[in-house]
């Protein structure tokens, strides 16, 4: 049976452009029709077709294809599996990761502006901090972010599980980028130098409102450092009060800054 290159077109749902490349690159062979020297394919011409379809749809590139048949055809089609085998393995990984960090950021949007002003205890991990800038009464200074720690923070692969927030000590707020320990480990993250570890501990934890981001009130850490002190006693007055950005909320037509506030005490 012959077929036009409509025809084939038609029934591959392919463009009749793309028939014709892929014959010129050698993956199908057409005929010529006597009668009107028009191309026609026979049914050989159509699996062959199929075939490289399929194996486009594998991943395989043109070349590798080329390659592949003018070779050692099994022993490259296996080694070409095995190679998307491990793509794809890699990104079903990160997909199973980032699919538990966007679960985590939906619970903490949630309900983060209905507990403002609530207490509770938690475990948090192990944690790497990498400075950004500090700030004295909620004024900033300049922003101190190395070009290498930045080429890994704010990769694709990497930004999505970064947190942002502050360590505070006194009157002063160092910020900083950060990302759990747990995450590092399941996406195999060779973070750079130049960060501080904060290990696995547990921590007295808070929400509050900081204000708009144009002024940050950064009293509402003293009045959490003065709660957990009152619970705690001396054995946490030397730890500093830990912020994570938790959330935003529009209050009175300005954009808030929900926080995360941590201390810990154990």
């Amino acid at each position: 049976m012959k077929y036009t290159i409509g025809e084939v077109a038609n029934f591959l749902h392919l463009s009749r452009d793309m028939i014709r490349y892929y014959e010129k690159r050698g993956m199908i062979v057409s005929e010529r029709n006597e009668s009107n020297n028009y191309r026609t394919y026979d049914n050989m011409a159509v699996f062959e077709l199929l075939d490289t379809i399929q194996h486009k749809n594998l991943n395989l590139s043109i070349r590798e294809i080329e390659a592949m048949r003018h070779g050692d055809y099994e022993h490259n089609m296996s080694c070409y599996l095995d190679r998307y085998y491990d793509e794809l393995k890699s990104e079903i990984s990160f997909g199973t990761t980032l699919l538990k960090r966007i679960e985590e950021l939906k619970s903490r949007y949630e309900t983060s502006n209905q507990n403002i002003g609530s207490y509770w205890i938690q475990s948090v991990p192990g944690r790497y901090r990498y400075h950004v800038v500090d700030s004295i009464s909620g004024e900033f200074g300049a922003i101190e972010l190395e070009a290498s720690i930045s080429d890994v923070l704010f990769t694709d692969y990497v930004n999505p599980f970064v947190d942002y927030g502050f360590t505070s000590i006194d009157d002063t707020e160092s910020w900083h980028a950060s990302i759990s320990e747990s995450y590092t480990e399941e996406l195999s993250i060779d973070l750079p130098h130049g960060y501080e570890y904060e290990p696995e501990g547990t921590y007295l934890c808070s929400l509050e409102n900081i204000g708009c981001v144009k002024k940050f009130d950064m009293s509402a850490i003293d009045m959490f450092r003065k709660t957990a002190y009152a619970r705690y006693g001396e054995k946490i007055a030397i730890n500093p009060v830990i912020g994570m950005i938790a959330s935003k909320l529009k209050k009175s037509g300005e954009l808030h800054v929900v926080m995360e506030l941590q201390i810990k005490i154990g």
